[in-house]
């Protein structure tokens, strides 16, 4: 497994699309910080607004843009991590390996994984401008990480999925991204319908538990808990107990939002590990 994941690595780093690549997300990520400070300088000198404020625009703006591009290329590169080979007609060829179904799964996952924490990684500096002007702390940048972490795993594993099970690289990426549409959708609805009875009375079950499943899987609430005003403020049932309480006002909800995404992209790597033999064996050449 590792000498594929190897591979692909070595592979990427000769490409100069690979360090175009990097250098377009740094400065993607850099000018959405800039433009950001260029509409509050005004403000700013003139004293109208205090410095805090920019910084936790800064933050919040990086940390969208970042979330953006994340899920688009997370789908994009492990949508096309084994639709390619099959497009490419070097699918057989790779079934004709010694390795394992779940080593071939696991070692284009980390592969193209491994590569967007890289990018990841990149936006470190320009979150830390937020740190200039104050508003947010080191703790806040720690529990986005988390969730950034948990998403990227997530939506890697939904387009290494797809990647499995369709034939070719179009029809991977158009399902991957029909997918995440589908989703996104469905958890900004129930989210937005458990959040807005927060202050009220408790919710129907399927409200409060699709609600409490959308806070898990859509990573907006996470990011509103931190870096806005938090959950718990506006909790007003808090008193009758039940998993929405203890996880509102346990100020944890980032922590659940990553654990609860990576157990999930564990999950579906599996399920794709397992499936992956039927379509090994049904291709010519391959071997179960």
């Amino acid at each position: 497994m590792w000498s594929m994941v190897l591979k692909e690595y070595r592979q990427r780093a000769r490409g100069v699309a690979t360090v175009g690549l990097i250098i377009a997300y740094t400065l993607i990520l850099g000018g959405v910080s800039f433009f950001v400070y260029l509409a509050m300088y005004a403000a700013l000198n003139a004293q109208s607004a205090q410095a805090s404020a920019a910084g936790r625009a800064l933050c919040v703006a990086t940390f969208i843009a970042q979330m953006i591009m994340a899920l688009m290329l997370s789908l994009s590169l492990n949508a096309s991590t084994i639709a390619a080979e099959k497009d490419q007609e070097t699918f057989d060829l790779l079934n004709l390996t010694l390795f394992k179904s779940w080593e071939i799964v696991l070692g284009k996952f980390f592969s193209s994984t491994g590569f967007l924490f890289i990018l990841v990684f990149t936006a470190v500096p320009i979150y830390t401008l937020a740190f200039t002007f104050g508003g947010i702390d080191v703790g806040a940048m720690y529990r986005l990480a988390a969730v950034v972490t948990g998403t990227t795993l997530l939506i890697s594993s939904i387009g290494l999925f797809f990647s499995l099970v369709s034939d070719d690289l179009r029809t991977a990426l158009g399902r991957s991204f029909l997918v995440m549409i589908v989703i996104g959708a469905v958890t900004l609805f129930l989210g937005l319908a458990l959040g807005g009875s927060l202050n009220s009375s408790q919710p129907n079950p399927l409200t409060y538990y699709g609600g409490l499943l959308s806070f898990f899987i859509n990573p907006l609430w996470a990011a509103i808990d931190v870096l806005g005003t938090p959950l718990s403020g506006q909790l007003a049932w808090g008193s009758n107990g039940g998993a929405v309480p203890y996880v509102i006002n346990s100020g944890m909800l980032w922590a659940f939002t990553a654990g609860f995404q990576t157990l999930c992209a564990a999950g579906l790597l599996a399920v794709t590990s397992m499936i992956y033999p039927r379509y090994r064996a049904s291709r010519q050449g391959g071997v179960a």
